[in-house]
């Protein structure tokens, strides 16, 4: 394997009004989340009471979602000292699970009042709810409501028991121009968001390792967010040094590593395993004479949500490498793939996304739609551009909740043939 010289990156442009504002809400963004899963807690005991006879005077509702959000605050900070807590893992659990259940109350409340507000005057939903008596509907629309509130609960509890531990190995063919022959059959195992520590332990690790092994890869992509602390690296990577393939593990950074610091996971990465952790570099893979060019890109450390459609330095390292030359690329948010496939990527792996994590399927024959489709066109699974193709993993880990719905984490496994 031949290592080249990494890139320097270009000193950022001033950021102007908009560019402010974005990292002023990214700021306050995790407060902001606390307020509104307080809010939503505060909403589903609000409906509990309300339907076992318990009424809440108007007044002492703000008095209720102060104190709760005060409690919630204690606890979230517990929660970071001791994540592994079993009684604070329920809590959460239940915090996070109210957000989606306030969300149907919400819905179901509005479109309620609409019924009862347009049944007197004849127009939309007349013919379901008479105008004589609305009201009498009100307990059909009470027991609707529970058995929804029932089904989110169900749901995601299954997400934090059974959906959390679903795995899939994905097998994939990539047709690859101008691969040369002697690479034919290349096979890439690519990981993406292991997120070790608080839900990703020693002893799952093991597995994974062995997972990966028994495929035999010829190379193996890790494509960041690999930890959320660095006091991690010294427990967790020696377990992950015992990935095995023919040509090494090839690792970049992601924005949790950048938070973690990245030149402490490096430095972890350089004193516990014999990977190659490419910061803005690049290396070839030779067999029989054949080369493969992998370049990996460091993230730019921004907030989580906002992708980087161009990278700076992307450019200068595909810059003078031979056309014909099959260049594969390692990028942890997935946004730059148009910009990678007019350099001449051929293939580009990505993660970032979790797929989601929380997913709703489609109807029959549609993919499923999830939350990282608010971040980014690339959500997950496989995506192309001309003859270049972008392949976005699930993740292996977790982040925010370990809870997993129609989105089963993810190894995948890659073989390259010539196009």
């Amino acid at each position: 394997m031949t290592r080249h010289a990494s890139a320097t990156l270009p000193p950022a442009d001033a950021t102007d009004l908009g560019e402010r504002l974005q990292l002023r809400f990214f700021r306050l963004f995790f407060r902001l989340l606390l307020a509104a899963i307080t809010l939503g807690e505060w909403t589903v005991i609000a409906r509990v009471l309300g339907r076992s006879g318990v009424t809440i005077a108007p007044a002492h509702h703000p008095l209720g979602i102060g104190g709760l959000y005060a409690l919630n605050l204690i606890l979230t900070r517990r929660l970071l000292r001791h994540p592994r807590d079993p009684i604070l893992a329920v809590y959460a659990a239940f915090a996070f699970t109210s957000v989606f259940a306030a969300v149907v109350i919400a819905g179901a409340e509005l479109a309620w009042l609409a019924l009862r507000a347009t049944a007197p005057l004849g127009l939309a939903f007349a013919s379901i709810v008479p105008p004589a008596d609305p009201a009498r509907w009100q307990p059909v629309f009470d027991a609707g409501l529970d058995i929804a509130l029932i089904a989110v609960a169900a749901l995601f509890v299954f997400g934090f028991t059974y959906g959390r531990r679903a795995l899939a190995t994905t097998r994939t063919t990539i047709s690859v121009a101008g691969l040369p022959a002697a690479l034919a059959g290349f096979r890439i195992v690519h990981l993406s968001d292991l997120h070790l520590g608080a839900y990703l332990d020693r002893e799952e690790l093991t597995e994974h390792v062995a997972r990966v092994n028994a495929l035999a890869p010829d190379l193996v992509c890790i494509t960041g967010d690999l930890v959320d602390r660095a006091v991690t690296c010294a427990e967790l990577f020696p377990v992950l040094a015992g990935l095995r393939a023919r040509h090494g593990v090839l690792v970049t950074l992601g924005n949790h590593d950048v938070a973690a610091g990245a030149a402490a996971v490096t430095e972890a990465f350089r004193t516990y395993t014999p990977f190659t952790v490419l910061r803005n570099a690049r290396v070839d893979v030779e067999r029989n004479g054949a080369r493969l060019t992998i370049v990996g890109l460091d993230d730019l450390g921004r907030d989580w949500a906002r992708g980087v459609l161009e990278h700076p330095a992307l450019p200068a390292l595909t810059a003078d490498l031979p056309p014909e030359r099959p260049l594969v690329v390692l990028t942890h948010r997935p946004d730059c793939f148009e910009q990678a496939a007019a350099l001449g990527a051929r293939l580009v792996l990505a993660g970032h996304t979790h797929g989601g994590q929380i997913g709703v399927p489609g109807l029959v024959g549609r993919r499923v739609r999830n939350f990282a489709e608010l971040i980014t066109r690339y959500d997950r699974g496989t995506f192309r551009s001309g003859g270049a193709t972008l392949v976005v993993s699930n993740g292996l880990g977790f982040t925010g909740q370990p809870i997993r719905l129609f989105t089963p984490r993810e190894i995948g496994c890659l073989d390259l043939h010539p196009a």
